[in-house]
């Protein structure tokens, strides 16, 4: 029975792992998305930053503390500089668009419309 206890562990731990690293990237863009949504010029793009908030916000789990979360977010921000900020962004960005796209994917595609007949036809 022992033996199958490393392999377990070593798969938690890489789920864990991977959790980790998708959490921190989510926080990348609560943070980038933050600044955009106050800095942005563009109306267009303040909404998408502001949509991209609660995109992100919605990912970090319901299990994080507020103390986690505030680590968290510290921690990430000082991975974002002027020089990523802007990459960063687009690739937040990129991500709820890719959400979104497979949203509406799923949605029932309307009927063709028949082309008209010449009447007396």
């Amino acid at each position: 029975m022992n033996f199958l206890k490393v392999p377990i562990a070593a798969a938690l731990m890489a789920t864990a792992g991977a959790a980790t690293a998708q959490t921190a990237s989510d926080a990348q863009c609560i943070l980038v998305s933050n600044v955009f949504a106050g800095k942005a010029k563009d109306d267009n793009a303040k909404k998408v930053a502001e949509a991209s908030i609660y995109f992100y916000l919605g990912r970090i789990g319901n299990q994080m503390t507020t103390a986690q979360l505030k680590t968290l977010l510290d921690a990430q921000s000082k991975t974002i500089t002027q020089a990523n900020a802007g990459p960063t962004m687009n690739k937040c960005a990129a991500g709820v668009q890719a959400k979104v796209e497979m949203l509406q994917s799923l949605a029932p595609k309307p009927a063709a419309a028949k082309p008209a007949q010449p009447p007396g036809r």
